[in-house]
C-alpha cells in the first residue's frame, strides 16, 4: 500500500472537509499529512469542527480509503494525489484543486497546449459544425493538443468525438465514480477515449451523478486547461460556471458569438458582452490570441523559414526539437556533435556569439526565450 495515497484518500473521505480547507489544514501542519490525520492533534487546531477528529477516531475514512485502493488495484486504475509529481501542475495551482484524481487510461496532462471545450447539452447544427471546425483547425496547427471536456451530451460529446477523429488526445472529467458512465449512450465514446486519452474523476467508485457533482466537476475542466472555449450556451448553465471559474484561475476564455434570438447563443453573447470571454470565430482567432499561431508542425514551417536565415542560424534551428528546451551550452555541444558526425572540423565560436545568434532567431520569431537562459522553438 502506498502510504501517500492512503493518507490523501483518507483525507478526501473526511467529509464535509472541502479541498480548499484541507489544503489550509495541510499548511497549518507544514504539509505533514500524518500529523493532520492524528485525531488528537487535529482536535487542537483552533476553531476545528469537533466532528472531524471524531470521524477520524471512528476509523471510517481509513476503511473507505482501503476499500478504494482495492478497487483501484482491481480495475487497474490510476491515482494521483496532490503531493505526487504526476499531479497536473496547472490544476495544482488552483486553491480548490481536488486532493485526489482517479484516472482510467493514459494521457499527457502536462501537454504543452490544453484546451477545454464546453457548451450546451442541446447543441444545434450550428454548434456541432463550429465545434468540429474548431477542433479540425486546432489539430492542424497543434497536433499534440489535448482537448478536455465533461463527457456530457451535446457540445462535450461532440468535442471529444472531433478530437478522436483528428488524432488528438482527449480527457473526459466525470461527475461520478469511474465504475459507471453518464450519460449511458456515451459508453462507446468513453471506451475510445480511454484508448486515446483518459477519463478523470475526483469521486470514488459508487458515487452517482448528482446535480451538485457537475458544478464541482466544472472546476477541474477549467483548471486543467490553458484556454476554456464555450460553444453555445443558454443564459444559465454549467458552461457559464466553467467559464467564470476559468477566468478566476487566470485562464484565457473564449466564446463563439451567435444571433441574439437564438437561446443557445445568449450565454456566449453575455460572456463576450461582460468581457468574461473574448470573441472567436475560427481556430485561427484562438491561435492568434493564444500566441500559438507560430506553433505549426516543424516540418511545415522550416522550408519557408530557413531560406530567409543565414546558414549558421538555420543550422541552430535544425538542432532543436519541437517542445524541447535547450541551454546555450547544450546547443553548443549538439552543434559540435553534428559536425563531427559529418566529418567536419569542430565549429569555432563561443557562448557570446551563440547568444547573439539566439537573439536574432528570437527577433525573427523562430525561438522563444525561457527563464534560466533556455530556449525553445516558437
Amino acid at each position: 500500500m502506498n502510504n501517500t495515497q492512503f493518507h490523501y484518500l483518507t483525507l478526501s473521505f473526511l467529509h464535509p472537509l472541502s479541498p480548499a480547507k484541507a489544503r489550509e489544514l495541510l499548511a497549518f501542519f507544514d504539509n505533514d499529512i500524518e500529523a493532520l490525520l492524528d485525531p488528537v492533534r487535529l482536535a487542537q487546531v483552533p476553531n476545528i469542527r469537533p466532528a472531524l477528529p471524531a470521524l477520524l477516531q471512528s476509523g471510517q475514512p481509513q476503511r473507505q480509503a482501503e476499500a478504494e485502493l482495492r478497487f483501484i488495484d482491481d480495475r487497474q486504475l490510476g491515482l494521483s494525489c496532490l503531493a505526487d509529481e504526476d499531479y497536473p501542475r496547472r490544476l495544482a495551482a488552483c486553491a480548490d484543486a481536488p486532493l485526489v484524481l482517479y484516472r482510467k487510461g493514459r494521457c499527457d496532462l502536462e501537454a504543452r497546449r490544453i484546451v477545454s471545450i464546453v457548451g450546451t447539452r442541446r447543441l444545434t447544427a450550428y454548434g456541432r459544425q463550429q465545434t468540429e471546425k474548431l477542433v479540425a483547425g486546432l489539430a492542424r496547427a497543434c497536433p499534440n493538443l489535448l482537448v478536455v471536456s465533461g463527457l456530457a451530451s451535446g457540445i462535450d460529446g461532440c468535442a471529444h468525438r472531433a478530437a478522436l477523429d483528428h488524432g488528438l488526445q482527449t480527457v473526459g472529467v466525470l461527475a461520478h465514480g469511474l465504475d459507471q458512465i453518464y450519460p449511458a449512450q456515451h459508453w462507446r465514446l468513453a471506451g475510445e477515449m480511454v484508448r486515446q486519452g483518459a477519463l478523470l474523476s475526483e469521486f470514488p467508485h459508487g458515487t452517482l451523478p448528482f446535480a451538485a457533482n457537475f458544478v464541482q466537476r466544472n472546476r477541474i475542466v477549467a483548471g486543467l486547461c490553458d484556454a476554456c472555449i464555450v460553444i453555445e450556451s443558454a443564459e444559465k448553465g454549467g458552461s457559464l460556471i466553467t467559464a467564470r471559474l476559468a477566468r478566476d484561475y487566470d485562464r484565457e476564455v473564449f466564446a463563439l458569438p451567435g444571433r441574439n434570438i437564438d437561446p443557445c447563443s445568449r450565454g456566449c453573447n453575455w460572456l463576450i458582452k461582460t468581457q468574461v470571454a473574448a470573441l472567436f470565430e475560427t481556430a485561427d482567432d484562438l491561435l492568434r490570441e493564444m500566441n500559438w499561431d507560430l506553433g505549426r508542425p516543424q516540418e511545415a514551417s522550416q522550408p519557408s523559414l530557413f531560406p530567409t536565415l543565414e546558414p549558421s542560424l538555420a543550422e541552430i534551428l535544425a538542432l532543436m526539437e519541437e517542445g524541447q528546451d535547450y541551454s546555450l551550452e547544450e546547443l553548443m555541444a549538439l552543434r559540435q556533435q553534428i559536425r563531427q558526425k559529418r566529418g567536419e572540423q569542430p565549429a569555432r565560436g563561443n557562448i557570446g556569439e551563440l547568444l547573439g545568434q539566439m537573439m536574432q532567431l528570437e527577433l525573427a520569431g523562430a525561438v522563444i526565450s525561457l527563464s534560466g537562459g533556455r530556449y525553445r522553438l516558437a
